[in-house]
C-alpha cells in the first residue's frame, strides 16, 4: 500500500487555529453577548455564524418549525425546550433563531442549503426577545415578564409587576404578545432561577402563564433551554425540579445534534477546508485494510464496514478520539460537552498542525499532554494532583519515564514515541465522570496503530510500561492511571532504602548456596593465609572488589597461589581462584537490590495489608522471578578462572562464558567441568601419561608419592580430581605391565593386592619403570584412555568442501549438538557460522525474557528479528 498522506497536507485548519492564536471564547456561545453586538466575530456575523455552523438533522428541525409556526402555518410546535447536558448545543441553537429570524431577509447564499432542508422557501418575519438569565440582575435588573416588555416596547404595560416582581396573568400576557408574530428566546433561565430565590414561586407561576399565551397565540413561539443536569448543588436542583415540571406539561423537545452529526459539527467548526476526497478515502483504506489483518487484536465493531464510514466522517480525528471525549470525559458535571470538546480538539489541531504532525489520522495516541493549553483543559476536571503523574510517568520534557523507554526502544519506531503514545492514551481514557475507566489491550491498539508499525511493539513496550512507571495501574487487564503510586513506586522506595552492605551480605549468603561441592570452597578470601594449603582440589570465590582485569585483583591472585601466609605455598597445582566479570556487577547489584526491595515489601506488614490480592500475587511473582534473575546473573557474573601457570606472570585466566538461562548449576560443579572439557582437570590418568609426565628418561624407578605431589605441586601438569586419578592408573599400569610396584623387597607386576592399594602413595612404594623394545621408546603422551586411541583431527589431508545442515532438534538436545556437531567442525579448522531461529509459545515469565536478552547481549548475538506478541 502507498504511503498514506499526513493529515496536516489534506485539511486546512481556520486561520486562527492554523497560527496558534484563536480565543478559546469562540467555543463559549453567548446569546447576551450577540444581541448586545459584543464578543467573537463568528457568534455576532450572521453569514460567518452560518458557514461554520454544520445544519445538522435536529438543528434544521428546530428551525423549521419555529418557522412554519412564525408564518402562520399552523404546524409548528409553540412551546420548545432545548434539553442538553452543558456545552451540548444549547445556546447556539438559540443564537442560529436570532440570526435566522432577525437577520434571514439579509442572508441570502448564507442559509440557502438551510432553508432547503427544512423545506421553507423564505424567512418570516418577526419579532425577536431575548432573555438571558447568566446576564439578567434580579435584584436591580428587570424581571423576565419586564425585559420581554421592554424589548417589546410595552413596557408600560407591566411596568408595576416588574417592579413588585409579581407576576402578570395570561391575559396581560395574551395583549403584549398578540399583535405581531413573535420570538421568545429565553436561555439559562434555571441558573436566574436560583439567583432569584425570593421571587422564585412568581417565576414559576409566569414561566406558567407564559407557556399557556404562547399556546393559543398561532404566531407566537417560545424557546428555553434547560440544562440535563442542575447548576449550583441542591439549590439548583430544586429550581431545576420545579422549571421541568412547568415546562414538561406542554413544550416539545428538541436536541439539536444527535449521533455522528458531532464529527461534522466539529469539521465545521475547526477547518475550513475538508481536503481531497480521494485522499481521505485512501486513509481511511488503509486503516481498515490494518483492522482486519489485525483480526481479534482489535475490537469486532472496527472490522465492520460502518466503521470504515464513521473514520470518513470523523477525518482527520479517528472516531476514538471524539467518542471518549463525548463518552467519558463528557459526563464530568463541569465538561460542557460540545464547547468542552470542541476547546480541546482546537488546542490538539493547533498545536500539532503548527508541528506538521506526520500521521495520516489524530488518534489517542497523540493528544499530548506536555502542552499546557491540553494539560490544563483536562487537569480542570481530574485536579491538579494529576500534574505530577504527568511529569513522572508521561511527558516532562525528555524526562519522564515513558519518553525514557521511547529513547531505549530503538530507531526504528522512534519517529512513532510508541511508548509516550501508549500512556497518552491510556491517560485520556482513565477518566470519566462515572463509568467505565481505563482502557484493554484491544482498544489500545486501535488508539495507537497506524499503518507501518507493527502490533506487536504496543505488548512489548506495554509491559515495560507496566514494569516501570510509577502511577499507571493495572487490574483484569484494564489499564488507567492513578494519582495513587503503583507497586513501582513502592518497590522503587523500598529499593532506596537497601544500603550497600545488604546488598553484599545477600550475594555472600547467595554464592555460599550457589557453591556446591565438587570442591572445597573458600568464599571472599582477604589474604593468602585464609586458603589452607592442602592436596585437596580447592576452589577460592574472590568478593566483588577483586573483580576480573583489577590490578588489586592480580596482585591478589599472585599471593594466593604463591604464598600461604608466611610459608610459599607448597601444593599450587590444587588451588583454583574465581572471579566476577567487572561488567556484570552493576547489574547484578541492581537486581540483589531491586530482590530485596521485594522482600522488603513482603515483609513490611502495614505496608502488606494496604495492596490488593493482586498486588500481593505480583510481588510473589517478581520474587520468585528476581530470585532466578540474581541466580543467573550470580553464575554468570562468576566465570573467570584463575589456576598457577609455568609462565611469567605465573597464572592462567580462563573465561567460562555465560551460564545457560533456565539451568542452575552450582559454580564449583560449572568450574570442574569447564576443566575437565578443557582437559585441565583428569578424572582419570593413563599409565603412559603418568610414566612420561612424572618420571624423567633416565629415571628406572621414583617413589609414588613423589608422582602424585608432582602432580600437585606443578602447574605445567594437569590438576588431578583426587588421590583416586593416581591409584587408578597405577593399578592399570601394574595390571597392562606397563611398569611394576615395589613395596620393600617384593615387586608386583601383574596384579596389586586390594590391602595394598591404599598404601601406594605411602614412603617406601616405588614404581619401576620396565625395559621396553627399541620401537616403543619415547612414547607420546597421552592425557586419557580415551585420547590414546582417538587420532588427531586435522593429521589427515581432506578435499576442500562446505556443509550447510538444516534441521530441527529438541531444546534439550542442544548440548550434544554442541559437542558432536560443532566441537568436531570446529576441531577440524573449519571456517563456522551458526544461525538460530527460536519460536517459543507459552506462559513465558518477564524474567526469564529479561534473562534470555541479557545471554544475547553478552554473548554479543546480532538480533536480526525480535518479536514478542501477547497470545490471544
Amino acid at each position: 500500500m502507498s504511503t498514506l498522506k499526513p493529515w496536516t497536507q489534506v485539511v486546512i485548519p481556520h486561520s486562527d487555529i492554523r497560527s496558534g492564536r484563536f480565543d478559546e471564547a469562540v467555543f463559549a456561545a453567548d446569546l447576551s453577548d450577540v444581541v448586545a453586538n459584543r464578543g467573537p466575530l463568528e457568534y455576532r456575523d450572521a453569514a460567518m455564524f452560518f458557514r461554520k455552523t454544520y445544519p445538522a438533522k435536529g438543528l434544521v428541525q428546530l428551525l423549521a418549525s419555529v418557522m412554519k409556526r412564525l408564518s402562520g402555518q399552523g404546524d409548528g410546535e409553540a412551546v420548545i425546550q432545548i434539553q442538553t447536558p452543558f456545552g451540548g448545543g444549547k445556546t447556539h441553537s438559540l443564537i442560529a433563531l436570532y440570526h435566522l429570524i432577525k437577520h434571514g431577509q439579509e442572508l441570502g447564499g448564507a442559509i440557502a442549503e438551510l432553508l432547503q432542508k427544512a423545506g421553507v422557501e423564505r424567512v418570516p418575519e418577526a419579532r425577536v426577545v431575548t432573555f438571558v438569565g447568566t446576564a439578567a440582575d434580579p435584584i436591580s435588573g428587570r424581571t423576565p415578564w419586564g425585559e420581554i416588555a421592554h424589548q417589546l416596547g410595552r413596557y408600560e404595560l407591566l411596568e408595576a409587576h416588574d417592579r413588585k416582581r409579581r407576576a402578570p396573568g395570561k391575559d396581560l400576557l395574551h395583549q403584549l404578545l398578540s399583535a405581531q408574530p413573535t420570538l421568545l428566546l429565553m436561555d439559562e433561565i434555571a441558573e436566574y432561577a436560583v439567583k432569584a430565590r425570593d421571587f422564585r414561586d412568581q417565576l414559576v407561576a409566569f414561566y406558567q402563564e407564559l407557556t399557556e399565551a404562547v399556546k393559543v397565540l398561532p404566531q407566537s413561539v417560545l424557546v428555553v433551554t434547560l440544562p440535563s443536569s442542575a447548576p449550583y448543588g441542591e439549590e439548583g436542583e430544586r429550581a431545576l425540579r420545579e422549571l421541568q415540571r412547568v415546562f414538561g406539561r406542554v413544550e416539545s423537545i428538541r436536541t439539536p445534534v444527535e449521533g455522528e452529526e458531532i464529527y461534522e459539527v466539529i469539521r465545521r467548526r475547526l477547518f475550513e477546508h475538508v481536503g481531497d476526497p480521494e485522499d481521505i478515502r485512501r486513509t481511511v483504506e488503509g486503516f481498515f485494510e490494518m483492522y482486519h489483518q489485525l483480526g481479534d487484536d482489535v475490537p469486532r465493531e472496527v472490522r465492520e464496514p460502518a466503521y470504515r464510514e464513521r473514520m470518513r466522517k470523523a477525518y482527520p480525528f479517528h472516531p476514538e478520539v471524539i467518542d471518549v471525549l463525548f463518552e467519558r470525559w463528557s459526563t464530568f458535571s463541569d465538561f460542557q460537552r460540545t464547547r468542552g470538546v470542541l476547546r480541546l480538539l482546537a488546542l490538539v489541531v493547533s498545536q500539532l498542525y503548527r508541528a506538521q504532525h506526520p500521521a495520516p489520522l489524530i488518534l489517542p495516541a497523540h493528544l499530548d499532554v506536555s502542552q499546557p493549553g491540553i494539560r490544563g483543559e483536562l487537569l480542570r476536571h481530574i485536579g491538579n494532583e494529576y500534574q505530577g503523574v504527568i511529569a513522572s510517568d508521561i511527558a516532562a520534557g525528555g524526562n519522564a519515564k515513558a519518553e525514557r523507554i521511547d529513547r531505549e526502544v530503538g530507531s526504528e519506531y522512534e519517529r512513532y514515541n510508541v511508548a509516550s503514545g501508549i500512556a497518552r492514551a491510556i491517560f485520556f481514557m482513565s477518566f470519566s465522570g462515572g463509568g467505565q475507566q481505563g482502557v484493554g489491550l484491544q482498544r489500545l491498539r486501535l488508539s495507537v496503530l497506524q499503518p507501518g508499525l507493527k502490533s506487536a511493539i504496543v505488548g512489548d513496550v506495554l509491559l515495560r510500561l507496566r514494569d516501570e512507571l510509577w502511577y499507571l495501574h493495572e487490574e483484569k487487564g484494564v489499564y488507567r492511571f492513578y494519582n495513587r503510586p503503583n507497586l513501582n513506586r513502592v518497590i522503587v522506595e523500598k529499593e532506596e532504602a537497601i544500603k550497600p552492605e545488604a546488598v553484599m551480605e545477600e550475594m555472600q549468603q547467595r554464592l555460599e548456596k550457589l557453591a556446591g561441592n565438587a570442591m572445597q570452597v573458600i568464599l571472599w578470601p582477604r589474604a593468602s593465609q585464609d586458603v589452607p594449603d592442602t592436596k585437596a582440589l580447592k576452589l577460592a570465590i574472590l568478593s566483588p572488589e577483586h573483580a576480573y582485569s583489577r590490578e588489586e585483583t592480580n596482585a591478589l591472585v599472585r599471593e594466593l597461589l604463591d604464598k600461604c601466609g608466611r610459608n610459599f605455598r607448597v601444593y599450587r597445582n590444587t588451588l583454583l581462584l574465581l572471579a566476577a566479570d567487572a561488567n556484570e556487577l552493576d547489574g547484578l547489584c541492581r537486581s540483589l537490590k531491586r530482590y530485596l526491595a521485594y522482600r522488603a515489601v513482603q515483609e513490611d506488614k502495614g505496608l502488606w495489608q494496604q495492596l490488593s490480592e493482586e498486588n500481593w500475587r505480583a510481588v510473589e511473582t517478581k520474587i520468585s522471578d528476581a530470585d532466578g534473575i540474581v541466580s543467573h546473573r550470580l553464575v554468570s557474573a562468576y566465570r573467570h578462572l584463575a589456576k598457577a601457570e609455568a609462565n611469567e606472570q605465573g597464572v592462567a585466566w580462563f573465561d567460562l562464558g555465560l551460564s545457560t538461562s533456565g539451568k542452575r548449576p552450582s559454580l564449583t560443579h560449572r568450574v570442574r567441568e569447564y576443566l575437565i572439557g578443557e582437559d585441565l582437570l583428569l578424572e582419570k590418568l593413563s599409565p603412559n601419561y603418568l610414566m612420561s609426565s612424572a618420571m624423567g628418561a633416565d629415571d628406572q624407578e621414583k617413589p609414588a608419592k613423589e608422582i602424585y605431589e608432582a602432580f600437585l605441586r606443578y602447574p605445567n601438569l594437569p590438576m588431578l580430581e583426587s588421590s583416586q586419578v593416581i591409584l587408578g592408573a597405577l593399578r592399570e599400569g601394574v595390571e597392562r605391565g606397563a611398569f611394576g610396584i615395589r613395596v620393600g623387597d617384593s615387586v608386583y607386576e601383574k596384579t596389586l593386592p586390594e590391602a595394598l592399594l591404599e598404601q601406594l602413595l605411602e614412603q617406601g612404594t616405588l614404581v619401576v619403570r620396565k625395559p621396553a623394545p627399541e620401537t616403543a621408546r619415547n612414547p607420546e603422551p597421552k592425557l586419557s584412555e580415551k585420547e590414546e586411541g582417538t587420532p588427531s583431527l586435522g593429521r589427515e589431508q581432506h578435499q576442500q568442501r562446505s556443509l550447510k545442515l538444516d534441521f530441527v532438534i529438541g531444546w534439550d538436545k542442544v548440548a550434544e549438538f554442541v559437542s558432536g556437531v560443532l566441537r568436531p567442525i570446529h576441531s577440524a579448522n573449519a571456517e563456522l557460522t551458526v544461525r538460530i531461529i527460536l519460536e517459543a509459545r507459552g506462559a513465558i515469565p518477564d524474567a526469564v525474557l529479561s534473562a534470555v536478552d541479557e545471554t544475547l547481549r553478552q554473548i554479543g548475538a546480532r538480533i536480526e528479528q525480535r518479536q514478542l506478541t501477547p497470545l490471544a
